[in-house]
């Protein structure tokens, strides 16, 4: 079952059309672009609204909320969702759509519940789509589109700007896992500076906590904190260690956040091998005195002399 209804539906052709004025604009401040990760605070931002309190409808898998702000006089706002908020969120595909209400600076479409606390969207207070969060599997475009489309019903002079956004659960990965080796990191030498690299969904006012082990141990050899730095796609954090580095063995790392929701800890091992020794270059010892050895012309004047006197002994038998 269709969580808007089909009567709405036949106005989404004109909901194409239907946008912000041109001077209004919004932002959006997330860990990733087009990203929110579950747990994580996100901020929406934007300018340009001059018609009063502006709305932002929050639709996403199971879930449905709606929230208003005032501008300040220039026309500027700003909503926080924490994350005790995004904690509730499901992974999948959202949409946040800002409501403006228009020259009339009344707005006419608005969200409420029902006698049986069913989900409602009105129209001046008249119920004109009924369902249920349950009916919210995900495919939140057709929801959307829906919505924005009631600008066009007559009467109507808000306006509806969407973005669409996915949700992820918090996650870490590890830069250079060698392929088909499932977490395994290229081994590291002894002596040598350590450092091991990864990325992160999770934004930067985040801390990464990292846990170094010795394979098979509970008790951890070292615990750092590390920081999250910004990403061009996703965000950064790396682990170093200066010279000289870890004792030979076989090591785990685990890398998560601090926060109590463990989901997104990255777990990688590593071996660590003896330093590498070159041996001296084997030492050449001079011939002491008396001992020098012959040139080789020297050799072969003394084979040819034997093999002359040899000849001349036997052509005196023969003569003989």
């Amino acid at each position: 079952m269709k969580f808007f209804a089909p009567a709405i539906a036949m106005v989404l052709f004109f909901a194409a059309c239907i946008v912000l004025p041109a001077s209004a604009a919004v932002y959006y401040s997330t860990s990733t672009p087009q990203i929110i990760t579950k747990g994580d605070a996100f901020t929406v931002s934007g300018t340009g609204a001059e018609n009063g309190t502006v709305a932002l409808w929050v639709i996403g898998r199971n879930y449905f909320e709606v929230r208003s702000t005032a501008p300040d006089r220039h026309g500027n706002f700003s909503i926080l969702f924490k994350p005790t908020e995004t904690v509730k969120f499901s992974p999948g595909q959202y949409a946040i759509v800002l409501q403006d209400p228009g020259p009339s600076g009344i707005m006419e479409i608005e969200a409420g519940k029902d006698s049986a606390r069913n989900l409602t969207i009105m129209n001046k207070g008249k119920i004109i789509i009924r369902g249920t969060k349950e009916n919210l599997q995900g495919n939140v475009e057709d929801e959307t589109e829906a919505l924005v489309a009631t600008a066009t019903l007559q009467g109507v002079d808000d306006t509806f700007l969407p973005k669409y956004f996915f949700v992820e659960e918090p996650a870490v990965h590890f830069n250079e896992i060698i392929p088909a080796s499932g977490s395994r990191l290229p081994d590291l030498v002894s002596g040598q500076a350590v450092r091991i690299t990864g990325t992160t969904n999770m934004g930067r006012e985040n801390t990464l906590e990292a846990e170094l082990r010795l394979a098979g141990a509970g008790t951890p050899v070292l615990i750092k904190d590390l920081a999250i730095v910004y990403g061009h796609s996703l965000n950064t954090w790396s682990y170093v260690l200066d010279e000289p580095g870890l004792e030979p063995g076989n090591y785990e790392i685990s890398v998560g956040w601090t926060k109590s929701n463990k989901t997104g800890t990255g777990m990688a091992k590593f071996s660590v091998r003896p330093e590498e020794t070159t041996p001296p270059p084997p030492v050449i010892m001079p011939p002491e005195a008396g001992e020098l050895p012959l040139p080789r012309w020297l050799d072969t004047l003394l084979v040819l002399g034997i093999i002359f006197v040899f000849a001349v002994v036997l052509s005196t038998i023969v003569k003989k």
